[in-house]
């Protein structure tokens, strides 16, 4: 059974990441994608990397989960169920895939001959197979130990630019090798079925792959306005029926509106110079605090006075404490009337460990701006004090979704009990993304809360 403490450096880490990825929301797709790449790849080989490195101490996040109230064998059961269970889904999808190649019949001649144009446009050595599905579906990439691209029968009578549209869409998937980071990031759900932010990372890297592809069609020429009526031609006459989730379908009908709103809003694009090499570094430095932090059984003390908190004393790390000048000018800048220069103050003031940022996190989590508000939150996560637990609950209204989000997570890890009412309540808000965080955070306080 996956143990607790890697359960929880999952969560950690997998939380730290989406964070990361909502920071980069200037950059491209693809990097975006590469982000949550990387920390699946992170998840899978925490538990066989966690016993080889050296650890430091950090106080125990959920101390008294799983004690002696738990019936091991019940839960060593469940968890073995829902493995299997989770398992089996997956390969029947798989299965369900490599049918329908089979079902498929010989694709005409100009559509092999369009595919090869557009393999040898993406720089492609080995094109890809192409051939005609045997009902009316989406485009997609289907198979088991091949790639196929599936086009439709009624793609005869598209025109020349939409057939072409696809093809690069699709052929993207397979130059990419995303069928490869989908099977990774469902091996990481079989694992960890239970946590629902592994879960989520698996739709995060989905829909980041979705707008990779999309921002490839639009590079080689397509119409913004012609591939995103295309897309949604497609959700609409495409009939409803099971596609396995194994299949990278180009137009799910459940995702296809947040794409066609990128698309026409010009945000598939807009790259970072540079920015591949820092996602790389920041998250091998993050996986590597997650993995050498060990927790210690000692209960952590809630004094107001408390000069500790859950985040990592920077010297550990063999960086430097923050100046005291630092700390005062991010103090100081929290009343300056641009809010951009408020932000980056608070922000400052979130990567301080100690209890000397909480006070003004707490008033920063009053600003007018919301993110301001957003990174005030966002500092507050796993500061267990006392003090911060009043202003979250206050602040898991806030009008702001996004504060909200991170109002949840810092509730999670407050440990404090008022924070499951509040929690739960936030459970049934009206975004999506809170709702998450409501869970996330409801699973961090335990069973004893």
């Amino acid at each position: 059974m996956m143990s607790l403490e890697i359960a929880l450096r999952t969560t950690v880490l997998l939380m730290s990441t989406a964070g990361m990825a909502r920071l980069l929301k200037r950059a491209t797709a693809a990097t975006r994608h590469l982000v949550w790449h990387l920390a699946i790849v992170g998840v899978l080989g925490m538990p066989l990397v966690a016993p080889l490195v050296p650890h430091f101490q950090v106080p125990h996040v959920l101390q008294g989960l799983g004690g002696q109230g738990w019936d091991n064998t019940i839960v060593s059961m469940l968890a073995i169920v829902g493995t299997v269970g989770t398992l089996t889904w997956f390969l029947i999808g798989w299965l369900a895939s490599e049918w329908r190649v089979r079902r498929s019949a010989e694709a005409p001649a100009v559509w092999v001959t369009e595919a090869h144009a557009v393999a040898a446009r993406l720089g492609m050595r080995d094109p890809a197979e192409v051939r005609q599905s045997a009902g009316e579906t989406s485009p997609c990439v289907a198979g088991l130990f091949r790639s196929v691209v599936l086009l439709p029968p009624s793609a005869a009578r598209w025109t020349q630019a939409d057939r072409q549209a696809a093809l690069v869409h699709e052929l993207t998937h397979i130059h990419r090798a995303d069928r490869r980071t989908q099977a990774l990031a469902q091996l990481a759900c079989v694992l960890h079925w239970f946590n629902p932010i592994a879960w989520y990372a698996a739709s995060a890297l989905a829909r980041e792959r979705e707008h990779a592809c999309d921002a490839e069609v639009l590079r080689l020429g397509a119409r913004p306005s012609a591939y995103a009526t295309l897309l949604l031609q497609l959700a609409r006459t495409t009939p409803a029926e099971w596609v396995p989730l194994t299949e990278l379908s180009m137009a799910r009908a459940s995702a296809v509106e947040g794409r066609i709103l990128s698309i026409l809003g010009g945000r598939t694009s807009g790259p970072w110079h540079g920015t591949r090499w820092g996602v790389v570094s920041t998250l091998a430095l993050l996986t590597a605090v997650v993995l050498s932090a060990q927790p210690t059984h000692e209960p952590i003390g809630l004094e107001p006075d408390a000069t500790h908190s859950v985040l990592p004393n920077l010297s550990l790390l063999g960086l430097p404490a923050p100046a005291p000048a630092i700390a005062d000018a991010c103090r100081r800048a929290l009343g300056d009337r641009d809010p951009q220069v408020r932000e980056q103050a608070t922000l400052g003031l979130a990567l301080m460990p100690g209890a000397g940022a909480i006070a003004p996190l707490l008033d920063a989590l009053k600003d007018p701006d919301a993110h301001v508000r957003k990174r005030a939150a966002i500092g507050l996560i796993f500061r267990r004090d006392p003090r911060v637990v009043e202003p979250l609950l206050i602040a898991i209204t806030d009008d702001d979704a996004l504060v909200r989000e991170k109002v949840a997570i810092a509730l999670g890890t407050s440990a404090d009990p008022r924070a499951a009412n509040a929690l739960t309540l936030a459970a049934n808000d009206p975004d999506s993304h809170v709702r998450e965080k409501a869970l996330a955070g409801l699973l961090l306080l335990g069973p004893r809360q």
